[in-house]
């Protein structure tokens, strides 16, 4: 085996045994091609960054030394037969590969699972009564558990219709790197969420039942009493009593103080930033994000201006903003970026977008999938990126 297999096996050996993304298998026992589809799938799942492994050969109960115990040969041979079993079993389809060699002249190996960027990853085929279609489960530390494909509605990017593509004689395309803000390097962005429990127009209007200028109730309530519950959009209270003719007007009024407090107040402001890592300029390029629909989870399709602010207009605040599009399963965020030079990061909006996100969210993933298009439409680049939500910030 070459050098660099070996010293992967050396480093899982010393690594923490079973974890999140470490399986030690018992090595007194084979397991069969179904446990093993199962805890393919369950590291395939788990939420951690970068390849996981099953290892063979080694006694984790083991108190000094490796516990390098070593597996026979017949058994190696099984494994490796099985793993391009297992492979065919699972879909969205996984980059397997199984590495062994002798370490203090006894056999170890390791199931490598990498490309674990599509996911929910779920038994493709009948293969048992316990392996049926649709079966998922996601490890967690040195659990594995059980779970539906629902569960991982948070995590999964949307799918995004590819545009054609005019014919291009330019060669490989350039090498783009994307990220989050202004580091093209990071992938996974964590954002704590902001407390949007005081929304304008609480309960207690309805609940005084007295007649007031609407504009006034407004201003006296607005950021002040907390008995409204998060809703991410809310639509107008027709209980309040206000003294107005034109219903439709105060109705605005309600929807236009709502967004500006989810959309723009209390919003998350995300830009990413895009790097050609190429010689030579890269011209014309532009970006399309997909992001999943969430009950939770919203993008703002413009700047929400207060209704209260005379001062500022929404017309020119939304000269910058990026074009976001609403669809049954996505939103799609698109950005004209223009020319990129060589080795120098560019913002990928003129403008950042507005990420509105309620309590719920707390604690979850979402994947976003971006795609870079440059001159004559020729595509460029494309990948994944993740946010992870995380506690209210105080």
């Amino acid at each position: 085996m070459c050098g660099q297999e070996t010293m992967l096996l050396n480093q899982l050996l010393v690594s923490p045994k079973t974890s999140t993304r470490l399986l030690v298998c018992d090595p007194f026992r084979i397991p069969d091609e179904g446990e093993l589809v199962k805890e393919v799938i369950g590291l395939a799942n788990a939420d951690v960054d970068g390849p996981r492994y099953i290892l063979f050969g080694v006694n984790s109960a083991a108190m000094e030394g490796s516990g390098i115990v070593g597996i026979a040969e017949n058994a190696m041979a099984d494994l490796k037969k099985a793993h391009r079993l297992i492979s065919s079993l699972i879909e969205p389809v996984l980059h397997l590969a199984f590495i062994f060699d002798r370490i203090n002249g006894k056999l170890v190996g390791a199931l490598e699972v990498d490309g674990c960027d599509e996911g929910p990853y779920v038994v493709g085929q009948n293969f048992s009564e316990k392996l049926s279609h649709g079966r998922c489960w996601i490890r967690e530390g040195r659990n594995l558990r059980a779970v539906e494909r629902d569960d991982f509605a948070s995590v999964s990017a949307p799918e995004m219709e590819e545009e054609d593509e005019e014919p291009s004689d330019q060669g490989e395309p350039p090498t783009i790197e994307v990220g989050f803000n202004n580091q093209p390097a990071c992938k996974l962005l964590e954002m704590p969420l902001t407390d949007t429990s005081n929304p304008p127009f609480p309960h207690v209007i309805e609940e005084s039942k007295q007649p007031v200028g609407l504009k006034e109730a407004i201003k006296n309530t607005i950021e002040t009493v907390t008995a409204q519950v998060l809703r991410l959009r809310p639509v107008a209270d027709h209980g309040v009593v206000v003294e107005t003719d034109d219903s439709s007007e105060s109705e605005a009024l309600f929807e236009d103080a709502n967004n500006h407090y989810f959309f723009e107040e209390k919003a998350l402001q995300l830009n990413l930033s895009v790097c050609n890592k190429s010689a030579g300029e890269v011209k014309d390029v532009r970006i399309k994000l997909g992001f999943p629909r969430l009950p939770d989870f919203d993008i703002a399709e413009r700047i929400h201006t207060s209704p209260f602010d005379q001062r500022t207009s929404n017309t020119s605040k939304n000269i910058s903003y990026p074009d976001v599009h609403r669809c049954d399963d996505a939103i799609l965020v698109y950005s004209s970026i223009g020319a990129l030079a060589s080795d120098s990061p560019a913002s990928a909006f003129k403008c950042p977008i507005r990420l509105a996100v309620g309590p719920e969210m707390q604690g979850r993933k979402i994947a976003i999938r971006y795609s870079l298009r440059g001159q004559n439409n020729r595509s460029i680049a494309k990948g994944l990126l993740k946010i992870k939500f995380g506690k209210i910030a105080a």
